[in-house]
């Protein structure tokens, strides 16, 4: 079968190592390498070359024009001057991007002449709707989060009725709806999407990247982590990350027990707050910052951590499916994880991991007191942890959805309209 992958969001760029990049080349290669064409439109991508040369994908990238552009950057420097926070890609640049996107999109279908669209949803992203109507292929339309919802309690949200409106029309008309988690398979039920059309797909690893085998000594020597109990944290340092709490119970641990360490493999927007903490608290030779970790090069990291740690907050709606919590079982990790949300359904405590109550410190130190004094407990777990994701692979995930596309059935490719739309359409991109 030959896809159309679409992400019309500007703010991931293909070639970095956000959660978004990481998912997106997983899922495609996998596609690829279970003998599927896709050709993959994306709104970023920083090194194209790079990405070609490492992706066996049609690269054809949709970037912002050059007005947009000029709009976003008139647009950061008012906010600047009335003393708001700029955001890189405000929301009417992201509405007008969707003429740009749509008409790189049309080009690429008439070139590929795709049996389905597949999308990842991104706030104010519709074009991939409207082209799926007009080609009469599916719109198969991953979800990874409530993107407005989000938007709006984060970092705000121009025309929020508007946003609704437009997330609703793309939900209810897609033709399949895969959605990370239940709580987001909710959402999307709730905001009028038929149940019926909707696929709960966590998220998945690539296990011959992430391995139980990996030695993380070269990591440990450059930190200067020989004989110390090491603890980790992989991934960006956000507020619903729980790095920050994380850091304060450490401090107790650090202590009652002087060889505790804790390994922060990646960057993010608290960062300088965490390092200010770490300085207050006296715990510079305790404590490491990794800054930014190219994905190939994370599995050292995780390999050098005795007990790997995802301590998310209690959340009114914990809709992430954590990619850090799969790729800490395929790397045979001993797990601390808080209980909520998928990962009290994908971690077994006792079994693969050990679980506590979101901000529960007291049930926190008793899972990593029980893990530090117990090496045969932490191999066993990890153990466990890595063969329960046997079945969690990008290749699984990527057969998953090919099924579920060829059960949709025949639909009428239009490609004579594409035909008759081409002069119109050179003429317009002159």
């Amino acid at each position: 079968m030959t896809a159309l992958y679409l992400c019309s969001d500007p703010g991931i760029d293909l070639t970095g190592q956000s959660g978004g990049s990481i998912h997106i080349r997983s899922f495609v290669r996998s596609l690829t390498d279970l003998g599927h064409t896709v050709y993959l439109i994306p709104s970023s991508v920083s090194d194209a070359q790079s990405l070609r040369d490492r992706l066996p994908a049609t690269l054809r990238p949709a970037r912002l024009a050059g007005w947009n552009r000029l709009l976003a950057r008139a647009m950061q420097s008012g906010n600047r001057m009335v003393g708001r926070t700029p955001r890189e890609h405000p929301d009417l640049v992201r509405i007008l991007h969707n003429l740009t996107f749509r008409r790189a999109a049309r080009r690429a279908a008439r070139e590929a002449q795709p049996d389905f669209i597949y999308e990842r949803y991104s706030l104010w992203g519709v074009a991939g709707l409207r082209l799926a109507r007009d080609l009469g292929v599916p719109l198969v339309l991953e979800v990874n989060a409530p993107l407005v919802s989000e938007q709006q309690q984060y970092r705000g949200l121009s025309f929020p009725a508007l946003a609704r409106r437009a997330e609703r029309a793309v939900y209810r008309g897609a033709d399949l709806l895969v959605a990370v988690s239940e709580p987001l398979g909710d959402h999307l039920a709730q905001a009028g999407a038929d149940r019926a059309r909707i696929r709960i797909l966590p998220n998945a690893v690539d296990t011959s990247l992430f391995r139980p085998e990996q030695s993380g000594d070269a990591v440990r020597r450059r930190f200067g982590l020989e004989g110390r109990f090491v603890l980790g944290f992989a991934g960006s340092f956000k507020r619903w990350h729980g790095v920050d709490w994380l850091l304060e119970v450490f401090a107790e641990l650090h202590q009652t027990d002087p060889s505790m360490h804790l390994l922060l493999a990646g960057d993010g927007p608290l960062r300088s707050v965490l390092e200010e903490r770490v300085h207050r608290a006296r715990l510079h030779d305790a404590v490491s910052f990794s800054g930014a970790v190219a994905h190939d090069e994370m599995p050292d990291y995780l390999a050098a951590m005795d007990v790997a740690v995802a301590p998310y907050p209690s959340l009114p709606d914990f809709y992430y499916s954590p990619l850090k919590l799969f790729e800490y079982m395929a790397s045979g990790r001993a797990i601390a994880a808080s209980r909520v949300g998928q990962i009290a359904e994908v971690i077994a405590d006792g079994v693969t991991g050990l679980l506590f109550e979101p901000g529960d410190r007291r049930g926190f130190l008793d899972c990593i007191c029980r893990l530090r004094h117990d090496a045969p407990l932490r191999r066993n777990l990890g153990r466990r942890a890595s063969a329960a994701c046997s079945g969690r692979t990008w290749k699984d995930h990527a057969a998953r959805v090919i099924g579920w596309v060829e059960a949709l059935g025949n639909h009428d490719h239009k490609w004579a309209n594409l035909a008759a739309e081409k002069v119109h359409l050179e003429r317009a991109c002159k």
